[in-house]
Parts: C-alpha cells; structure tokens; sequence
C-alpha cells in the first residue's frame, strides 16, 4: 500500500503520500493521569531483544572477497531514496552500502561524526541555531566530483521547494540558510531550535540531481544515484529480479570487504526457499515464513516499527474523552504483545512511548497501560453508556455503543490485532464492527479521511523525527493527524521537546510528552514489532537493527572457519 504523490505537492502533503505505506508510516507512551491508568516506572530489568543483532567482528577477522547474496521484497518504485515514492519502497534498503552521510546512528539512536563524510560537526551557536560542518575533502561522488559546500546549498533549496515531490525530515523545514564558507565548509542556520537537527545538515544527493524537478523527480525512476559509499550499483536487470553491487573505485575510506552485493528480488516464501537451497546468505523473516526457516541461522532485534491503536476523537462517542479512555483501558495490551512475539517466534516488548523505543537513547523505562474492565466500565458510565443489569452492551437513550474498525487485507498482524481488540472491547459491553478492506485502498478511503472509528496499523521511528511525531497528534489538519483531535497541551509538549538540545532535559521533556499523550487518549502504543533475518553463519556485521546503520565496509565472511 503506497499512497503515491507524482506531482507538486505541499511539503506536509508529501510527507503524507510517504507515511500512507503498507502498514508502516512514517513517524518517531501515554504517561500519568488517574483516568489513563498505570504509569509507575518499573525497575530496569533485561529485555528479551538487543537493539541490534549483527554478529560483530573486527574488519581484519573478515574474509577480503566474496560476493553477499541478500533477498528483498521488490524492486524499488524509485531509485531516489528521498522521492515519496522512492523512500517508500525498498530504495533506501538496497542503495545503503552506496550512500553514506556525516552523521552516523549508533544502536541505542545516538550518533557521532562519521569521518569518511566530514571532520566535525558541531553546534557552532544556539540563537539562532547553527551547525557548522567542515567536509572531508577526500569524499567524492560516484564520478569522481568532491562532495561540497555547493551540494548541500542545492540540496536544501530542492527539499524546500514544493516541485520537488521529496519526503524529508521536519527539521528541513526549519533551515534558514546554508552558508559556505569556502568549498568544504558550511553552516547550517535554523529559523528555531530543533532536537532534529542531525537530520539536516548533509547532502544525500549531489547538486547534479537537484538542479531540476524532472530531474529529481523522474531521473532516478529507473537508474541509481551517483553513490558516496564503499558500493556502487554496477548492474539492475528486472528480468532476472536482481540488482548488483561493486566495490566503489573511488572509495577513499577503508577498503570494504566484499567485492560485491547482490539484492535478489521475490516474494518472501520464494526467498525463504532460496536461502534454504543456499541461493542466498540472507533473507526476511516474516510470521509466514517462520516456521520454513525455524531451523537456519536466526538474527532478531527490536525493529523500529510499532503497533498501536488509533482512537478518531473527532466525531461521534468517542468525541468524548472518557469514552476514549474507556478503550484505552478495556484494550489487553498485554496480549498483543505476547501475540506478537507468537507471530515472530521471538519475544518482544510493550511499546510505551510515543517517541521513542525501549533502549533508544533518553527512553524512560515506564509500564504500559494495564487493562482494568472495572474502571473502563465506570468511565463508560460516566459518560452515560450503560448496561441495563450489568450484562449485555452498554447503551445510551437506548442505543448501544458500536464503533467501526477498519483494518488492511495484508498479512500484518492487523487483522488479528483488530479481532482481539474487538474481543476486549465486547467485555465491557461495547460492540467493534472489524471490516477487512483491500490494502491499496486502506489509507486513501479510510485512513485519510477519518473514516473510522478505530483502527490498527504500524508507525516507525527515526532518530531524528520528533517533528513527525508531533504531527501523529497536532495540528488537527496535520497529513499525519488522524485522531480527529489536538490540543494546546499536546503542541506545547512537544515544541518543548523539539526545542530542547540538551539531551537529558530533552529526556523528561519527551516524559512530559508521553504523559500528555496518554491523558489526550487518542494513540494507544501497543508492541514493538521486532526484526528477524535468517543469516548464513559465517555472515558478520550483518543483521537486523532498530536504528544503527550498518557499517558496510566490514560486512562479510568471517576470516577463518568457526570464527
């Protein structure tokens, strides 16, 4: 399901056609409140799933040589990886061993300089917020031109224009200025703070790219971008569903291991069958291909997307806090989470913020909501929906209390996750109407236009996307808001977030965005959907991560036998 925008378009409504994927958008806990339930914070404890599981091994304990041969889903629906339609297919997935940028995400969703990229970065003045970035002048692109100052002047100028159908980060909204000074330095200024800064202050393509809509926008439908990383793509042949990757003879960093990737195309049950036929040395693992690869070589870690449930405040019963409350409170969240880890063969985690993962840098440690029919039957009375003699559906001047759920046909676990709430909602008398509708259809006929009273689907975190996360909540007519509702609460909540740069006080700031999150009642954060890769052994450096980037010049086969 990808909603596509192939023409002008606001940048908001952009970053709209990019966030409608199929069960994925884009993105970034309800916290305190008595009508909210639980939020005491737990004792640290050990979670089940590392941020990262990729078997590490020093670059000199991997093999120089060999070819890697990965399994994907399909092919891209646009080689720009910052095109809306090419950011929501696998574009980003296949060119990462070919572009790099001078930030560069640790596990937890911190980051540091990446030297390949650029020697510093660093705030060089915080009124107006400025971030001066000196380059590496040894980094070039794929033809051999310097990666500059001119770059990234261009970069932002296209990311800014609305012609441009490009998916960038909220936080290039805010830039002001990019100013060189000299070739291979510039600063970025920014019209007010923003957390999201990191996101903001490199160019992923060269100015060749952005010198034209057309050229942006319909250049790279069918070819890679000029590269920036250890890999090139040497060769895309649909034919045969593959895509090659080769070692980058420009490369000025340390010499990557492999000598090429190939990205095999299929479906996920013909992938699976490749990896056991040793076609591939890796493929995704999806609850409809677990128990055919129960027995390879296994890697999982938290992923980055997360389950939730959606309350449309805007109209109807649910206009009605206590009503929303209510659900959020019947809902056995619990239960989805242990559902989710069934599905994946691995145990995950309750997802309870609305920013951030568990282990994610500056996340507080805090207990979901836990269900309490009791109190969400006191809450439904309130509001005066009742049951006459405690059983049955409760009822308001005699008509009961039915909501709609509308949920996509794909294999994603909505459809399930909608039947169990249902469940939950019927113990306490209110009736869920699940109506399973076709996923390319789902976010344009129901989402979008608030067609629904309740829905499930998956958001995904970034580390840099405070600016996308607040727009799941406010303003009301945000491309991303489809609650039906916003709040003074909620917006100063999260401005205090965004604009805070100091990473601890930023921490309770996103505390403080949670606890207005879960008194608003709107999103209910439900599980972390965890990421599972089958993995030939001898493979190092490769494997699921929630947010780290791989580091692709020491990904390959381990040196010795058993290593």
């Amino acid at each position: 399901m990808i909603l596509k925008s192939p023409g002008p378009a606001s940048r908001g409504a952009r970053r709209l056609a990019v966030g409608a994927l199929a069960g994925v958008l884009l993105a970034g806990c309800f916290g305190g409140g008595d009508d909210g339930g639980t939020a005491e914070t737990k004792a640290a404890e050990d979670t089940s799933l590392p941020m990262a599981d990729v078997h590490p091994a020093d670059a000199d304990a991997v093999r120089d040589g060999g070819t890697l041969r990965l399994g994907v889903s399909s092919f891209p629906a646009n080689f720009n990886p910052v095109h809306t339609d090419g950011v929501a297919s696998t574009a980003p997935q296949i060119l990462d061993p070919t572009l790099g940028s001078a930030v560069r995400v640790a596990e937890d969703g911190s980051w540091s300089t990446d030297p390949d990229y650029a020697t510093s970065v660093e705030i060089s003045d915080r009124d107006p917020l400025t971030v001066r970035v000196e380059l590496n002048r040894k980094a070039v692109w794929q033809g051999g031109t310097p990666i500059t100052s001119a770059d990234m002047v261009a970069w932002v100028a296209a990311l800014q224009d609305d012609d441009y159908a490009a998916a960038a980060p909220p936080a290039y909204d805010l830039v002001e200025a990019v100013e060189p000074d000299g070739k291979f330095a510039y600063e970025v200024v920014f019209e007010e703070p923003t957390a999201d800064w990191p996101a903001a202050v490199y160019p992923t393509l060269p100015k060749a790219h952005t010198k034209s809509a057309d050229r942006f926008n319909r250049g790279m439908s069918a070819k890679a971008p000029s590269a920036n990383g250890p890999y090139v793509v040497s060769k895309i042949e649909r034919r045969t569903g593959t895509i090659t990757l080769e070692r980058n003879p420009r490369w000025w960093g340390r010499t990557p291991r492999l000598d090429s990737i190939v990205w095999r195309i299929g479906e996920e049950d013909v992938l699976a069958r490749a990896f056991l036929a040793g076609e591939l040395e890796s493929a995704p693992v999806t609850p409809a291909t677990r128990a055919d690869l129960a027995k390879a070589d296994l890697r999982a870690s938290r992923g980055s997307e997360w389950s939730h449930l959606t309350i449309n405040g805007g109209a109807g019963p649910l206009e009605d806090a206590d009503v929303r409350r209510a659900v959020t409170l019947a809902v056995d969240s619990a239960g989805i989470v242990a559902d989710t880890s069934e599905r994946y063969g691995v145990e995950t985690d309750p997802m309870t913020s609305v920013a951030l993962l568990p282990g994610q840098v500056g996340y507080r440690d805090t207990a979901p909501i836990a269900r309490d029919v009791a109190k969400a039957q006191k809450l439904l009375a309130r509001a005066g929906w009742r049951r006459k003699d405690g059983t049955g559906p409760v009822l308001r001047k005699g008509r009961p209390l039915v909501l709609s759920l509308p949920v996509p046909d794909t294999r994603s676990g909505a459809v399930q996750r909608a039947e169990a709430i249902a469940e939950d909602l019927a113990e306490v008398g209110v009736r869920v109407k699940v109506t399973t509708v076709p996923g390319a259809t789902f976010f344009e006929k129901f989402v979008i236009p608030l067609d629904f009273d309740l829905t499930t689907f998956a958001w995904q975190v970034n580390p840099f996307d405070l600016g996308d996360t607040k727009r799941l909540f406010t303003p009301i007519d945000s491309p991303m808001n489809f609650t039906g509702k916003a709040s003074k609460a909620t917006g100063k909540a999260f401005d205090a977030a965004i604009e805070e740069l100091d990473d601890p006080k930023r921490a309770d700031a996103i505390a403080e965005v949670d606890t207005v999150a879960r008194a608003q009642a709107s999103i209910l954060p439900l599980a972390v959907m965890p990421k599972v890769q089958a993995v030939d052994p001898t493979v190092r450096n490769l494997g699921p991560a929630a947010l780290a980037h791989l580091d692709w010049t020491t990904v390959g086969f381990a040196a010795k036998k058993g290593d």
